[in-house]
């Protein structure tokens, strides 16, 4: 991997090990939804194409919670583990 690295897509976040997680922004009843789950990068591009971008406007349209249905949902994005190797 080169510095800096753009990741502003889903194959990028593929090739460069990044995971992206949605999680639920919903309040019911006075308590969080707290529903989050790691997207299937994979499924996504297959879906999306490798090319559609990994941005929170460009991605967040096509996700809803799967606990509560709410399209209110955020993401978050985790960069590689360099725990094993290096």
């Amino acid at each position: 991997m080169t510095h800096p690295v753009t990741i502003n897509t889903i194959g990028i976040c593929l090739d460069e090990g990044y995971r992206i997680a949605v999680c639920c922004n919903v309040w019911r009843d006075g308590a969080p939804c707290n529903w989050w789950k790691w997207l299937d990068l994979e499924k996504l591009a297959a879906k999306l194409g490798r090319d559609h971008s990994s941005m929170h406007d460009d991605l967040v349209p096509h996700l809803y919670c799967l606990r509560c249905g709410s399209k209110d949902v955020g993401l978050r994005l985790d960069p590689p583990s360099r725990m094993a190797g290096g």
